[in-house]
């Protein structure tokens, strides 16, 4: 009996013993894993950050790309409607003059500056010609303003002789000075000459020109320009006064030609 006793004893001390060594030799592995573990999550943090950070930079340059094109492709919409607005308005301030002015007029657009009528570099080339009822001599103008006449025509085309040409003469009277005409032609830099006014004549500054309508070529009322000046030196019978065009003709890109019916 007490030989069993000693045998159960020394079983649970050499289980308590194993125990006590597994406890030991586990903790010590633990521990011994502890600068591997710790120096593989340090590593995978530093790398992963700078991974996910490089992937996100990536993202947000992409973004800022894609952004970019974006608010590019909203500015070329904007420009498309600002585009389309003037159009209207344009067209509108054409269709409007056509309803206020008598006789027929036909909207040709331009196709070309230059060319070879009467020697002179100082013309329009338009899409209309004869086969559109153009005629030449035919009065041509825009809302702003008197651009010319008819130089030459074809089928399909006409060329125009820009009133800053000198060898154009236009009967005109100063707005709102009262006798006051006198027969305007180009002058020098695209500006118009005024010539023989009356001596006599006040003029305010800065007074409309427009034409008269004497000799039956120009309709009269259509605006011409602007009086800037009128040089009185030398007390002579007759003067002359510096025009500035009402028509911007580097801009120009429809055009009205009269019809007469």
């Amino acid at each position: 009996m007490k030989s069993k006793k000693t045998g159960t004893i020394a079983v649970v001390a050499a289980a308590a013993a194993l125990a006590l060594a597994f406890a030991f030799f586990r903790g010590a592995a633990v521990e011994a894993a502890y600068p591997v573990e710790s120096a593989k999550r340090s590593f995978s943090q530093k790398v992963w950050t700078r991974v996910s950070g490089l992937w996100r930079g990536a993202e947000s340059r992409a973004e800022n790309v894609r952004l970019r094109r974006e608010v590019a492709s909203l500015a070329m919409v904007r420009m498309d409607c600002e585009r389309l607005a003037a159009e209207n308005a344009r067209l509108r301030s054409a269709l409007g003059y056509l309803a206020r002015t008598k006789g027929a007029w036909i909207a040709s657009g331009v196709l070309s500056e230059g060319g070879g009528a009467a020697g002179s570099g100082r013309t329009l080339r338009a899409d209309k010609g004869s086969l559109a009822g153009v005629a030449k001599g035919a009065v041509v103008a825009v809302p702003d303003g008197l651009v010319g006449r008819v130089v030459s025509v074809t089928p399909h085309t006409c060329e125009i002789l820009l009133v800053t040409d000198p060898s154009l003469k236009v009967s005109c009277y100063v707005e709102g000075a009262t006798g006051v005409k006198g027969i305007l032609s180009g002058g020098t830099d695209d500006m118009l000459l005024l010539r023989h006014l009356n001596a006599a004549s006040q003029v305010a500054p800065r007074s409309r020109v427009l034409t008269s309508g004497l000799g039956g070529v120009f309709p009269a009322g259509i605006p011409v320009g602007t009086l800037l000046s009128v040089d009185r030196s030398g007390g002579a019978p007759a003067q002359e006064g510096e025009v500035q065009p009402a028509v911007d003709f580097s801009t120009l890109e429809d055009v009205f030609i009269r019809r007469e019916k």
